[in-house]
């Protein structure tokens, strides 16, 4: 009997254990959105139907880099906040502590960008849009 009893104890240790591991784990493996607290930056006009949006996040503190993101979108109306809010929806055309050198519209309709510093993601594949990279 004493045998059994520890044996229902133990096993309900080791069930707790588990259950303790997998819940620390999953609120460890939770990471708060990046993106709450970029502010608009600036706005470039490239032509009359694609806009450049800078937005900055210098939240890290000493020991993370300011990130910036890069967005092509049509133009967004409304006030800082409003912009920040519709931009968040999309995916950063690049996004990375370095800046944009260059960026034009050519003849075809292709967006050129030069970027200069460490690229954190791009996304290559807005609209048919053609990206440069240059470290």
């Amino acid at each position: 009997m004493p045998f059994k009893t520890a044996i229902k104890w133990i096993h309900r240790l080791v069930t707790l254990s588990l259950l303790a591991l997998v819940i620390g784990f999953l609120w460890l493996k939770q990471q708060p959105n990046q993106r709450n607290s970029d502010e608009l930056q600036r706005v470039y006009k490239l032509s009359d139907s694609v806009w450049l949006y800078m937005t900055v996040n210098n939240q890290g503190g000493a020991t993370v880099p300011t990130v910036y993101r890069y967005y092509l979108s049509a133009k967004i109306a409304g006030k800082d906040s409003d912009i920040i809010h519709q931009l968040a929806m999309k995916h950063p055309v690049i996004e990375g502590t370095g800046t944009i050198t260059a960026a034009s519209i050519d003849t075809s309709g292709e967006v050129k960008i030069a970027y200069s510093g460490k690229v954190i993601s791009i996304e290559d594949n807005i609209s048919d849009l053609q990206f440069t990279v240059n470290p």
